[in-house]
């Protein structure tokens, strides 16, 4: 399969979204045209091939968005936050926030049902076939990893776990990239291709750390999403771990063990990481001074917000302020 197919699909995903043709501008950013609708699609075609895609939407009504094709391709998709329902080729999955997925397909059809109002922040990296393959002919595993070998007969194949917290890092300079025209393209694909090597050595070489090792219900996995819920919303002041398991209708062992399953990290690892992608938000905005911002996510202690940021991004926060 050539560059080319992944980018028909995506332009069939496009057509789909927008309903209407797109208005695009210089640097690959696609608007909707509809005023009751809001966000945009970030696009990045690379020079191998690789399509990186950053969306940011949000419809006042309810959307189902439809695409077919008989091209294949490989995607690594990150899960930002939102919800809704996904079906290919009789394969149905919701969105999960804070999820990575490994998808594979040809020959598909597919259905995304977006919810009105739900924010949907999500970040995907398209990758061409040939350039896959190619990659795992240097792993010598063609045969059991190639695209036909995953697939087998199946026109759909997924791969999910948590994104990993080391990974994080990496997702907010790719949505925050500093270049334009050729340097982003070059900047873009070197952290597509970090992701990329992390992720297909967890799904594709690493099985054992995507195995589960409690048993939950789906009452205990929507009471740890209600647990994560909490904490986004008491950022500045979240309760104590007894208190969470309480308010989350959870016992403290289940919210414990199973929110690392879910979200691959600790709750309040994942309330650290949380609060820092928040600051990083607020001040590119420029709502806020850094102190403001320290204190708006949590942040009692100017200097422990300023030594988690730099060990976080590796820069101080005052450089962020900076570059507005």
């Amino acid at each position: 399969m050539t560059r080319k197919s992944i980018h028909n699909i995506y332009n069939g995903y496009f057509n789909a979204l927008f309903e209407t043709p797109a208005i695009r501008d210089t640097t690959e950013r696609m608007h909707f045209s509809q005023p009751s609708d809001h966000g945009y699609v970030d696009r990045v075609i690379t020079s191998s091939g690789i399509e990186i895609v950053d969306s940011d939407y949000r419809f006042t009504e309810d959307r189902l968005v439809r695409v077919q094709s008989e091209a294949a391709m490989i995607e690594l998709s990150f899960c930002l936050q939102g919800s809704g329902e996904v079906q290919v080729t009789g394969n149905s999955h919701e969105l999960v926030p804070d999820s990575c997925s490994l998808q594979l397909m040809r020959d598909f059809q597919a259905e995304f049902h977006y919810r009105s109002a739900e924010p949907i922040r999500l970040l995907s990296i398209g990758v061409p076939v040939t350039l896959f393959d190619s990659w795992m002919v240097e792993q010598g595993s063609l045969h059991t990893c190639s695209l036909s070998g995953l697939l087998d007969t199946q026109s759909f194949r997924m791969f999910r776990m948590p994104i990993l917290p080391e990974t994080s890092r990496i997702l907010v300079q790719l949505r925050d990239c500093p270049y334009h025209t050729s340097m982003r393209r070059l900047y873009a694909e070197g952290k597509a291709l970090e992701l990329l090597s992390a992720y297909l050595g967890a799904f594709l070489f690493e099985q054992s750390h995507t195995k589960r090792s409690l048993h939950l219900s789906r009452t205990d996995r929507e009471s740890i999403r209600r647990a994560r819920e909490i904490i986004l919303e008491q950022m500045a002041n979240p309760p104590s771990l007894i208190e969470l398991s309480k308010l989350a209708g959870i016992n403290e062992y289940k919210l414990k063990v199973g929110f690392k399953e879910e979200y691959g990290t600790t709750v309040f690892a994942y309330l650290r990481n949380k609060r820092l992608e928040k600051a990083w938000e607020i001040m590119r905005s420029g709502e806020s001074s850094v102190s403001q911002t320290a204190t708006m996510v949590g942040y009692n202690n100017f200097s422990h917000f300023a030594e988690a940021f730099r060990k976080q991004y590796g820069i101080n926060p005052s450089e962020i302020i900076k570059k507005r």
